[in-house]
């Protein structure tokens, strides 16, 4: 089939990969502007436009796909069907109603729960013990087109962001490529189901104040927290007046025996310091300290002399 893929970052990259190794002909890539990164601000090309590069497939970067000029080159590269994977702009309607199988989307969650910007992170915000890929029709609303295939995917207690990613990812790509397959086989007629508008929860995009751990809730929530912004861009408090990032704590939760308050290091175990949360206490196993590379509780304990009755407090963006 011919394909025009759009997309962008990590699950782009993948999904991009997988499509241009299979039998379909990927007659274009859309993806976004190289942007500023690191100290000095950098041009940086994005992981899709390198892998479009790589299989040498014509690649443009418009500043928004609503521009003419980008849905002129779009419509004249004639794609049967267009792939949207990750973009990271909503895309009208007169571009993903074109194609002869109209566009697909793969999203790393299963629908109707997650849908918006951030489904793995809330997935893992929530403790939720299982979350999925789904390839579903474009639709005007976002993440609500009838359902063409899904696969499971469990979360393991130790899984963070960084992890059930790496789980997810491969599994959308593979999906990606039997959606195709199906359409090539049989033609438009393809089975798709409406999802259930009573089911449906949000994953919208992620805000400053949401990666700030605030002690006073539960180790459960606290640890998903922390889950939730590993490796990047780490989950954020205070200690000794600076800001430090926790980036992963022990899956086991300690009971508190006193009176503690939020975010006291209440005693030292072999893997690190024990915090006090607002019913039990959690276990940190590796932190950052500021300008620092990530260093283990253990590092952290001697080379800072974390003493008992010590207090992680949270940042206040004020």
């Amino acid at each position: 089939m011919r394909v025009v893929f759009i997309g962008t970052d990590e699950l782009g990259e993948i999904a991009l990969r997988k499509i241009a190794e299979s039998s379909h002909d990927i007659v274009l890539v859309v993806t976004q502007p190289d942007r500023p990164k690191g100290r000095c601000r950098k041009l940086i090309p994005g992981l899709v436009k390198l892998v479009a590069g790589e299989y040498k497939i014509p690649c443009i970067q418009p500043e928004t796909i609503k521009d003419e000029v980008a849905k002129g080159i779009i419509l004249e590269a004639e794609p049967e069907i267009i792939v949207i994977v990750s973009y990271g702009e909503y895309v009208p309607s007169s571009i993903y109603n074109a194609p002869k199988y109209k566009s697909i989307n793969l999203h790393p969650s299963l629908l109707p729960r997650w849908r918006g910007a951030s489904p793995v992170r809330y997935a893992l915000l929530a403790g939720d013990q299982k979350t999925g890929v789904t390839v579903q029709y474009v639709h005007k609303k976002i993440d609500a087109g009838d359902i063409l295939r899904q696969e499971e995917v469990k979360i393991d207690p130790d899984d963070d962001h960084g992890t059930l990613c790496q789980k997810l990812y491969p599994v959308g790509a593979e999906l990606l490529i039997d959606v195709l397959d199906d359409f090539e086989l049989n033609g438009p007629e393809v089975d798709a189901e409406r999802q259930d508008e009573s089911k449906v929860t949000k994953a919208p995009k992620i805000e400053k104040e949401d990666i700030l751990i605030d002690w006073a809730k539960t180790a459960f929530e606290v640890r998903n927290l922390i889950r939730a912004f590993c490796p990047k861009p780490g989950a954020k408090c205070i200690f000794r007046g600076e800001n430090y990032k926790i980036l992963s704590v022990d899956t086991n939760f300690t009971q508190l025996n006193g009176n503690f308050e939020p975010g006291e290091i209440f005693t030292i175990s072999e893997n690190g310091p024990v915090v006090a949360c607002s019913d039990k206490g959690i276990c940190l196993t590796n932190v950052q300290p500021p300008g620092k590379n990530p260093i283990s509780s253990r590092d952290f304990l001697n080379g800072y002399r974390v003493e008992v009755g010590e207090k992680f407090l949270k940042l206040n963006l004020d």
